[in-house]
């Protein structure tokens, strides 16, 4: 699937290109993933959040810059994104990163609306990826 394809199904939607606020959202995003660095002892589900809220920022970021958004009134948004994200960024030297994303979802889903600890290696991993997904919007929004 590309993001031709994501536009045509209605679950992205074209925006004008906004950098100023893509790089502001990528800020953001580097927060999010300090904090989550900060506090991953003490709170390892709190922090699982802010891991995951911090690769999905990049991700819109990079929607940001590029002219994109999620589709506003629809189901489903965050998946919106990790398409999205396989489209554009699923290539390249931080692929591995980006092809975890669903499953960081789906861990945040479980974490939101079920009963579900985060474990320490999975956090780990985790940081990691997020590190890796912002990192390959960084360097794709130079």
């Amino acid at each position: 699937m590309d993001v031709e394809d994501l536009v045509r199904q209605g679950r992205i939607e074209r925006i004008e290109a906004d950098r100023t606020a893509a790089r502001d959202r990528l800020k953001e995003a580097a927060r999010h993933l300090a904090s989550a660095e900060a506090i991953a002892e003490a709170d390892p589900e709190g922090a699982y959040a802010l891991v995951y809220d911090a690769a999905r920022k990049a991700i819109d970021a990079h929607m940001l810059a590029s002219g994109y958004r999620v589709s506003r009134g629809r189901l489903g948004g965050h998946e919106a994104t990790t398409r999205y994200a396989s489209a554009v960024l699923g290539s390249g030297t931080r692929q591995e990163h980006v092809r975890h994303f669903d499953r960081m979802r789906r861990n945040r889903n479980r974490l939101e609306y079920g009963v579900w600890h985060v474990g320490r290696s999975t956090l780990e991993a985790d940081l990691r990826h997020a590190r890796g997904i912002i990192g390959a919007v960084r360097d794709r929004l130079k």
